[in-house]
């Protein structure tokens, strides 16, 4: 462990969101003096919730991956979040206005009026090959490259297409490299009771009863970079000394905070990531009309919609919590008022008198999902950035853009567990080196 003085310099985390909170736990516990500055009134970024009366809202329908980095990192945290795995017996999908079974096992799949018999045959042997298939080599390969080549029944196609858009939030399989799409093609996940502040909520408490300093409503204005250390120039004028810093913001962020905007690779990294966008129309409903639609996956329309609080501690009794989603395409442009429309029409196709029963709805016509499309052209997950900033000692970066695992939430955690190891790994070996030389 790396001894807490008074006297040593801060590392400084710029952001307290996912990344910031999880690099801040993992310094702190370590030893390390560790202050976070977060710009906001409160820490979590896209992961806060809202409570409305008994109903928690999340920014966006939010699903927590099991059996990852993300997960992984957690427990060693003692952080456990609470909640449960959605029913897959009760996944439906949605093609021209009729609701078929979404087959996501060998029931559903045998007795699914979405697909004709030759596509349930394909599809049944595709998710055997998928087992034992090398998803290294599909790192530079499109999904519609791999899809072009592999699936043959255009049904099937359109399926995985579907599935790809709520596993990963993009629309845009000539741009996604396949072997993320097909690592998170079937993922198990959890909806967390009481929303996802709870995650935040969790992570900061552990942070700081590490001793970690966390800061809100601090600006930073820009990283001053040096040979022996950095220093922190908040937008109110205040500079602090840092023994290391964690850029755990976005990647147009991270690069205008550095020689302003004119470091190579980081201003190369913002320029190449290409964030993607959703729309989300939420709605807190006193009852359900129609308890049987509980999940419904869009087949021939991006669209996404999940009642949520059928699964996690969301709502009050009897009440209901439903989260739809469009998912756009990269730089289209958005058009609130025919989305929310869009949305509104498949509440009225599924939830038919919703409207009758609404006590709260929130709309977001054009929320930041990810802050990069995972390409094939980049090198998928093994060519995003980071940790490490090249050409800059002891400055980092972490976020769902960040590291060669996961993404979204996973990606965001395990790239805060890479750039903390550097960040232990290289202040011990300068402690111990300066200690030699005393």
């Amino acid at each position: 462990m790396i001894a807490n003085t008074q006297t040593q310099q801060a590392v400084i985390i710029v952001g307290g969101g996912l990344s910031g909170l999880a690099a801040a736990a993992l310094l702190a516990r370590a030893g390390l003096a560790v202050t976070v500055f977060e710009k906001a009134s409160a820490p979590g970024g896209r992961a806060i919730s809202r409570k409305h009366s008994e109903f928690y809202f999340n920014q966006g329908a939010h699903a927590f991956y099991l059996g990852g980095p993300g997960e992984k990192l957690l427990n060693e945290l003692g952080i456990h979040p609470q909640g449960s795995l959605p029913e897959r017996s009760r996944f439906l999908a949605l093609e021209a206005g009729k609701v078929h079974k979404l087959p996501t096992g060998v029931s559903p799949l045998l007795s699914t009026t979405l697909l004709k018999p030759g596509a349930k045959v394909e599809l049944a042997r595709l998710f055997i090959a998928l087992r034992s298939m090398d998803l290294a080599r599909l790192h530079n390969v499109s999904l519609q490259d791999w899809l072009a080549r592999e699936v043959h029944h255009p049904q099937v196609r359109k399926l995985i297409l579907a599935l790809v858009h709520v596993t990963t939030f993009t629309n845009a399989p000539e741009r996604l490299s396949a072997g993320l799409a097909i690592t998170y093609l079937t993922p198990l996940v959890r909806y967390l009771d009481h929303g996802w502040q709870t995650l935040i909520d969790s992570l900061r408490r552990v942070a700081e009863e590490a001793g970690a300093r966390i800061v809100t409503r601090a600006k930073v204005a820009a990283i001053e970079a040096a040979e022996e250390s950095h220093t922190v120039r908040l937008a109110n004028g205040t500079a602090y000394p840092a023994s290391a810093v964690l850029l755990a913001v976005d990647p147009q962020t991270a690069s205008s905070l550095i020689a302003n905007g004119t470091h190579k690779e980081l201003r190369q990294w913002a320029a190449q990531a290409i964030p993607l966008r959703v729309a989300c129309f939420d709605v807190a409903l006193r009852r359900l009309p129609n308890p049987h639609h509980l999940y419904v996956l869009g087949i021939d329309q991006a669209l996404y919609y999940s009642v949520h609080s059928a699964w996690a501690a969301l709502a009050p009794q009897g009440g209901a919590l439903i989260h739809t989603m469009k998912y756009f395409e990269p730089e289209e442009p958005a058009d609130p008022k025919s989305t929310q429309q869009e949305l509104e029409a498949l509440l009225d196709t599924l939830q038919p008198g919703w409207r009758d029963e609404i006590i709260e709805k929130y709309f977001l016509p054009h929320m930041l999902a990810s802050n990069a499309l995972v390409e094939a052209t980049q090198g998928g997950l093994p060519g995003r950035p980071g940790p490490a900033v090249p050409g800059i000692r002891n400055l980092y970066i972490a976020g769902d853009w960040v590291g060669p695992q996961g993404q979204l939430t996973d990606a965001c955690l395990a790239s805060a567990r890479q750039a903390a190891n550097l960040i232990m790994t290289t202040q011990r070996a300068e402690r111990e080196k300066y200690a030699i030389v005393d």
